[in-house]
């Protein structure tokens, strides 16, 4: 389960809330929640949810508790709203199977207002690229859930046969081709890339043990690798993105 804390931000912007990152369609999360008075911190009955995709109207109860099931994947909006409260809307990311449970602070106001726009992410830290990526459809995605099973394996065992990427041993080390132009692929961690195309040295890829790793993006070549992960060699050899475990 996720959580997530949603308040009043100083500048506009949009609440992007990444559900899980679990599951290729056709999984299915759940978003729940408290309604809070942000002064004097007890809970707001009455208070209407209403999601655009599937159109859903729920309300929270007495300790201002709601809950909304069955949100498929993509993104969503929700707006929180009651009369004589500041209403909230939200961009719900939905990248799987899991749950989000935020606090949502309304603010008390005697005139009709614009929703407030605030900015939180309940993605495993540092992945919010992943699953932004995920949801674009492109490429091949391997969360947490895959990694845990695949343990303890190693990383070259775990990605040998995948289309598009050949994995070739040099004396103790293990890199990374692309089977389809048979040059090195670029390696990418954490958002850094660390070879490829265009660079001095290849990356041994079982440097890195599948127990460290958070999630895995693979990229064929080009057509479907990202922008930002062109890199020096713009695509074209294929590309890996390696996001490791984090505490927190």
């Amino acid at each position: 389960m996720l959580h997530a804390r949603l308040g009043k931000s100083p500048g506009a912007g949009i609440v992007f809330a990444f559900l899980g990152l679990s599951a290729p369609l056709p999984a299915q999360a759940v978003f729940t929640g408290r309604t809070i008075s942000d002064s004097t911190k007890q809970p707001i009955p009455g208070v209407e949810v209403v999601l655009e995709k599937p159109a859903t109207r729920v309300e929270s109860d007495a300790q201002g508790q709601f809950r909304v099931g069955g949100i498929p994947w993509g993104i969503q909006t929700a707006l929180i709203r009651k009369i004589g409260y500041r209403p909230v809307r939200l961009r719900l990311m939905v990248a799987g199977d899991d749950t989000v449970n935020v606090d949502i602070l309304l603010e008390a106001t005697g005139v009709e207002l614009e929703p407030i726009e605030v900015t939180v992410s309940t993605a495993p830290r540092g992945m919010e690229d992943f699953a932004r990526r995920r949801i674009a459809g492109f490429g091949r995605f391997f969360d947490s859930k895959d990694l845990r099973r695949a343990e303890p394996r190693r990383l070259a065992d775990f990605l040998f046969g995948l289309p598009g990427v050949r994995v070739v041993n040099r004396g103790v080390r293990a890199v990374l081709v692309s089977s389809r132009n048979n040059c090195p692929m670029a390696i990418w961690l954490n958002g850094v890339q660390l070879s490829g195309p265009g660079r001095r040295t290849t990356q041994d890829i079982n440097e890195f043990s599948v127990s460290q790793l958070e999630g895995i993006e693979v990229y064929a070549g080009s057509a479907d690798t990202p922008a930002e992960l062109m890199g020096s060699g713009g695509g074209s050899c294929g590309t890996v993105a390696l996001w490791t475990r984090r505490g927190g």
